[in-house]
């Protein structure tokens, strides 16, 4: 088997560095080949091995997606609520890559148009979000919010959430929306500050297309996908999003899923 091994070069700190360290000699120990992937060294990989949050993770899980390879996730970050293992079970995880009876659980992602043609994905969530700092007479976003061209809200707030059963436990948690177990499928739609009672968080079926259209006296929004800023969005600006024809595989050590989101999340 053959490891491509993803960590954050960026972070400065020695107990991350010794981490590092650490799981590269278990691996040469376990005679378990691996290379340092990154944007110049993309090469064959059975496994991605990921070392560090929710944010490094999500920052390789489009290309894990794609090519079908999996995740095993180590969280050496402040959450890792994706992670399957902790910094303590380095040498649990080595051998779960040893023996290669590991199993599988697939996250659901999100194929996120713009009106100009361009795609992206997200693992969590794809946001429309009013801008920070207006250039515009106003500081609302004005949004339509339809599914499958049926219109179901005009929503004054600051945004709007779309996340997968992934990003239920992220921002649109934060925001007021409920959790989505792992085995629903089914997105959520949140809305961020809204002005009006009516409108509330809405679960739908994950084989729905969504769209989203900025209306007229709406202020600039940003399109934000997984917590990363892609694009301004204008008047009239229309996004489109709908199930990414991949899942995001990852290693999962077992534990039950509300154990997790207790022990993550319940502090």
């Amino acid at each position: 088997m053959k490891i491509a091994l993803c960590y954050n070069p960026k972070k400065v700190n020695k107990s991350y560095d010794n981490i590092v360290c650490k799981f590269k000699q278990l691996l040469t120990d376990n005679k378990i080949e691996y290379f340092d992937f990154d944007k110049s060294n993309k090469g064959y990989a059975d496994l991605i091995a990921v070392l560090g949050g929710d944010g490094t993770i999500l920052a390789h899980a489009q290309y894990a997606t794609e090519n079908n390879i999996p995740i095993l996730a180590i969280n050496v970050g402040t959450v890792g609520f994706l992670s399957s293992y902790e910094e303590k079970d380095l040498e649990i995880a080595v051998k779960t890559i040893s023996y290669g009876n590991f199993t599988l659980t697939e996250k659901t992602a999100l194929c996120v148009q713009t009106n100009d043609g361009e795609e992206y994905f997200a693992l969590n969530d794809a946001v429309i979000e009013r801008k920070k700092i207006p250039d515009d007479y106003t500081v609302v976003s004005k949004l339509d919010f339809a599914i499958d061209g049926n219109s179901v809200y005009k929503l004054s707030a600051d945004g709007i959430i779309i996340a997968t059963p992934t990003g239920s436990t992220a921002y649109s948690l934060s925001a007021g929306g409920v959790v989505l177990t792992p085995d629903l499928h089914s997105f959520i739609a949140t809305p961020i500050c809204s002005h009006s009672l009516y409108t509330r968080p809405i679960v739908f079926r994950d084989d729905k297309e969504i769209s989203i259209t900025v209306m007229k006296n709406s202020c600039s929004s940003v399109l934000t996908l997984d917590g990363r800023g892609i694009k301004k969005l204008k008047q009239g600006d229309k996004i489109t999003v709908k199930k990414h024809k991949n899942t995001l595989k990852i290693v999962d050590c077992g534990e039950d899923f509300f154990d997790r989101l207790i022990r993550k999340l319940g502090k």
